[in-house]
């Protein structure tokens, strides 16, 4: 039975939300046992409320995220500034006086594995076949690049031995002055009226669907009038959205840089459509069960390999298909004519 649980998740924003479900798990197989989830400061707030949690550990750690790795992921910088985390920081430290007796890294890197092993955890558990941390633990799940992340993090639930079945989703647990918040900010429901959440920031360019289309998706869905359209995402986001000649609309706002990460997934919860790269606001709608277009951009070459890995039964995923002769990006009419097949009472023309 375990007694003290590490769980190692110092990656991005939508890795974070979707390590969730094995917490889930882990909580109700083992209700007496001591939770906590080491995650970077950045990532914290998508932990806060967490019934399943006892603590959420400060975990900088400087590897295969992008907020404070600076070097490539297998380069010797990195390598070096790993080491030097693992061996002399302050959070490390901290991570070992709590004398866990179980530790996951989720992610199953190298620099992981030595973490969990710098802190004296006896049982630690990784992944084999992706990021070298096997070498270091004493067990791990196989990486398999056709299953759903969520699923992989489930996976370790049976190395500890736990007999649980979790839906592999999100979990975020909002507060009520949160939901209070949110509502306020979409205000009064206006007959046959839609809540749109549009989210166009990304962590690489290459992957992202570009601002351009997004510019030109969110003019066509303004000419739909009784829709409202929010743009959520970091202030580096708010001028993604260039709406010159388009007609205004007073159902259009850009809270971009205005807005936690909290108050973000609050707007979320109460849409009733969401249109996002593939990021953390496809997670979020995931999470809350809300529909959702998610569209890629060139560097990837499959939508269907993208939605068996990342996507949720209520999302769309739409971008290339190079094995069936689709070598194109969708764009923004391509999109909305998706939209629309797929959910035709939300988005008709105005005609």
């Amino acid at each position: 039975h375990p007694k003290k649980i590490f769980i190692l998740r110092n990656n991005d924003l939508g890795d974070v939300l979707v390590a969730t479900p094995l917490v889930r798990g882990i909580r109700k197989a083992f209700p007496e046992s001591q939770i906590s989830m080491g995650v970077g400061d950045w990532a914290a707030g998508l932990l806060e409320n967490n019934p399943d949690l006892d603590e959420i550990v400060h975990c900088n750690a400087p590897w295969h995220n992008k907020q404070n790795c600076r070097f490539p992921a297998n380069s010797p910088r990195t390598f070096l500034e790993g080491l030097t985390y693992v061996l002399c920081s302050r959070e490390a430290r901290y991570i070992k006086r709590q004398k866990y007796t179980h530790g996951i890294d989720v992610l199953g890197s190298r620099q992981g594995s030595w973490l969990l092993k710098r802190a004296g955890i006896k049982k630690r558990y990784g992944v084999r076949g992706y990021a070298g941390g096997d070498t270091w633990c004493t067990d791990w799940v196989d990486f398999r690049g056709d299953r759903n992340v969520a699923e992989a993090g489930l996976a370790f639930l049976k190395l500890l031995r736990a007999e649980v079945e979790i839906e592999p989703r999100p979990f975020l647990f909002l507060t009520d002055r949160e939901k209070k918040d949110a509502e306020i900010r979409w205000g009064e429901r206006k007959s046959d009226s839609k809540r749109i959440i549009i989210a166009p920031g990304g962590g690489f360019p290459e992957k992202c669907w570009g601002d351009g289309r997004f510019s030109e998706l969110t003019k066509l869905l303004l000419t739909q009038k009784n829709h409202q359209v929010f743009v959520i995402g970091s202030q580096e986001d708010r001028a993604r959205i260039r709406l010159s000649g388009a007609k205004s609309d007073l159902g259009f706002q850009n809270f971009c840089g205005t807005l936690n990460l909290r108050d973000s997934a609050g707007l979320v919860s109460m849409a009733d459509f969401v249109i996002t790269n593939t990021s953390l606001c496809m997670h979020l709608a995931g999470a809350f069960r809300i529909p959702a277009i998610t569209l890629l951009g060139e560097w990837y070459d499959s939508a269907k390999t993208h939605h068996q890995q990342w996507g949720y039964p209520e999302c769309l995923i739409l971008g290339k298909e190079c094995t069936e002769g689709r070598s194109k990006v969708a764009s923004p009419e391509d999109a909305l004519r998706a939209m629309k097949k797929n959910h035709p009472l939300f988005f008709h023309s105005s005609e």
